[in-house]
């Protein structure tokens, strides 16, 4: 092949990627705000059940290809300016999750605001039977023994992959938290943050 058609070619290459880029950006925006430069990815999904844009934000020239997703009753995540979310991570929100600027977030990372069900099984099967029935609950009052806390997330943290960090935590900006750390409390500032957490088994209350 030629020069000149080898570099047609790689021309118009750049620019499906571009315009596929555009269109699933573009596609999206209905269900949430996504701000200038900012893209979600083919393999990146958002699910806005609480059927507010405002409560789904990303920032400026961030890239999202993990899912993002707020319950029925409600949830708020907001992506500042320049960060990534990688493939398969997932960011569930019943409460607010927040992540600021220069965010790096690998893959395979599971950041939860909520304990999703009820530690007791009989509440914990009237949800899942709710669910399945009549579709997610649309009010916290639907929801007895299910808990939830903010999550913040500072500027210029990374987390490496296979972390999960739940309710109530805060990560202080400039922190790396090493690969396949469980994140319960409070990460200061500037320190690196490796999973130190023994089994325990306890009784259920």
């Amino acid at each position: 092949m030629r020069l000149v058609d080898r570099v047609k070619r790689g021309v118009v290459s750049r620019l499906a990627r571009a315009f596929e880029r555009e269109r699933v950006s573009s596609s999206l925006v209905t269900n949430f705000i996504l701000h200038p430069g900012a893209t979600v990815l083919p393999e990146g999904s958002v699910e806005n059940l609480t059927e507010d844009r405002a409560n789904i934000e990303i920032g400026r020239s961030s890239y999202v290809r993990g899912r993002l997703l707020t319950y029925a009753h409600g949830g708020r995540i907001r992506i500042g300016e320049w960060c990534y979310i990688g493939v398969r991570s997932e960011i569930w929100s019943m409460d607010s999750i927040e992540i600021g600027n220069r965010v790096l977030i690998s893959h395979n990372v599971n950041i939860h605001d909520g304990t999703a069900h009820s530690a007791n099984a009989v509440e914990r099967h009237e949800h899942f039977h709710t669910m399945i029935t009549r579709g997610h609950p649309k009010s916290a009052d639907e929801l007895p023994g299910v808990h939830s806390a903010p999550v913040i997330i500072e500027d210029d943290v990374w987390i490496s992959f296979g972390v999960t960090i739940l309710r109530g935590v805060r990560i202080g900006a400039g922190s790396i938290i090493a690969a396949g750390a469980t994140v319960v409390d409070d990460v200061p500032p500037g320190v690196v943050y490796r999973c130190n957490i023994t089994p325990q088994i306890v009784p259920l209350k």
